[in-house]
């Protein structure tokens, strides 16, 4: 009885051995069909409609572009004197804030100038009513004096209602000159919109525009990516992805791109696919190819992917 209990417990211990080394299954490299594809290729639109008056032929003839390089203009004559007749209102209108604040000095001078002699009238018409209760001056002359009082004080009312006027107007000027200095701006984007740029320094495709050539507001100019930005797209059927870490398909894991001359191109899995497609069963896998190599390799080409364990 004793030894059938010590046998039993010696074989629960390699039965608890023995399952996790079942559990854990050998890695196996397997191969897949892909294609290379480019990176965030970005489409370059016409801003306007026109007809093109100007092309880079160096873009044309080599299908590289730098950035900010000019690759198409279209006819501007008008959108250039719209500039022009723009800046010009700008200018009148900057005139006229001008005018607007020596009138605003004008006015100032005057409402400081009646002040002073409304101080003057008014010192006047005290000496006149002191005069007047010491008997010196009569009636008429006390009235005279009040009435020059009066008239002064409407003077000053007067020159300050005109002081508010100017600045009124001078904030009307301001406001017109900034409306004018926007219509500048938009007719500048408008200038801007024929012409077509490069974003940044990359390779072109279906850049096959002619001079003569009439274009319509959003039709596409052209496409273009950065060459060292490439992945590699494929398709892993539902039973392989079952025990996707067995066979390295794994976000992260590195992964040799193979050429049909024999060239390999280092990658890891960027993307591993969330929904399977309903009537193949496969889900879409990425790969991120190293920038050294990627240059190298053509759009759309059709390579091997090598998947490899986690560590090499």
């Amino acid at each position: 009885m004793k030894n059938s209990i010590i046998l039993f417990k010696l074989g629960l211990a390699f039965t608890s051995l023995a399952v996790p080394a079942l559990a854990q299954d050998p890695f196996q490299t397997i191969k897949l069909a892909g294609t290379v594809v480019a990176d965030n290729k970005t489409g370059l639109s016409y801003g306007a409609r026109g007809c093109i008056t100007e092309l880079s032929q160096a873009a044309l003839q080599s299908g590289i572009a730098r950035a900010g390089e000019l690759l198409v203009a279209l006819d501007d004559r008008s959108a250039t004197l719209a500039v022009k007749s723009a800046r010009a209102r700008v200018s009148d209108l900057d005139a006229a804030v001008q005018e607007r604040d020596f009138a605003i000095t004008t006015a100032k001078a005057d409402v400081a100038r009646v002040k002073e002699e409304q101080n003057y009238v008014e010192r006047e018409f005290e000496r006149t009513r002191v005069l007047f209760e010491r008997g010196l001056v009569n009636d008429a002359t006390l009235e005279t004096n009040e009435r020059r009082k009066l008239d002064a004080v409407f003077a000053v009312d007067r020159a300050e209602e005109a002081l508010e006027r100017a600045q009124s107007a001078r904030s009307r000027a301001n406001i017109a000159l900034e409306i004018g200095q926007l219509e500048v701006q938009a007719r500048e984007l408008d200038l801007e919109a024929l012409t077509v740029r490069s974003p940044f320094d990359g390779v072109l495709l279906n850049f096959e525009s002619n001079i003569g050539d009439c274009v319509q507001q959003g039709g596409l100019a052209a496409q273009i990516y950065m060459p060292n930005e490439k992945s590699v797209e494929t398709f892993l059927f539902m039973d392989q992805l079952v025990n996707a870490s067995s066979v390295g398909v794994v976000v992260g894991n590195p992964v040799n791109v193979v050429r049909i001359n024999g060239q390999a191109c280092p990658g890891k899995f960027s993307l591993v696919g969330t929904e399977a497609d309903l009537e193949n069963q496969n889900v879409k896998i990425t790969i991120k190819l190293d920038g050294s190599c990627a240059p190298t390799m053509f759009l759309n080409e059709a390579v091997v992917i090598e998947t490899l364990p986690p560590n090499s």
